[in-house]
């Protein structure tokens, strides 16, 4: 039988490896739709330095912060946490374009081309 010490290590390590991947994909996310740390650190309601340690794993993200990424820019908490996110590969661009509003489309359609932008240069 594995001794507690021994136990609290293994979960330790553990923990600290899902930190690293969702620290990976928030900073992919927020590189993705070309903001800054400190956008989101205030959209948060952290400072830098903490966002930072987030996206470097070096600390967790509670549940809360994980909702508020989703219901502001739209990461999907599943992605976030697992890396699968079975809404991508479905994405249906003429039926989110016939159904979404003027003002959904022309932001939808200007952030597709920011990041073209970026990827461009």
């Amino acid at each position: 039988m594995i001794n507690m010490e021994k136990r609290c290590k293994i979960l330790d390590t553990g923990r600290k490896d899902a930190n690293i991947q969702i620290g990976k994909r928030l900073r992919e996310a927020r590189l993705n739709m070309n903001l800054e740390k400190s956008e989101i650190a205030d959209v948060l309601g952290v400072t830098v330095e903490h966002y930072r340690k987030l996206e470097a794993g070096v600390t967790g993200i509670s549940v809360d912060k994980v909702l508020t990424l989703y219901h502001k820019y739209g990461i999907d908490p599943t992605y976030l946490i697992t890396g699968e996110s079975s809404n991508i590969k479905d994405f249906n661009l003429d039926y989110y374009v016939a159904n979404s509003t003027k003002e959904q489309r022309n932001d939808f359609f200007d952030r597709v081309l920011a990041y073209l932008s970026k990827l461009i240069r």
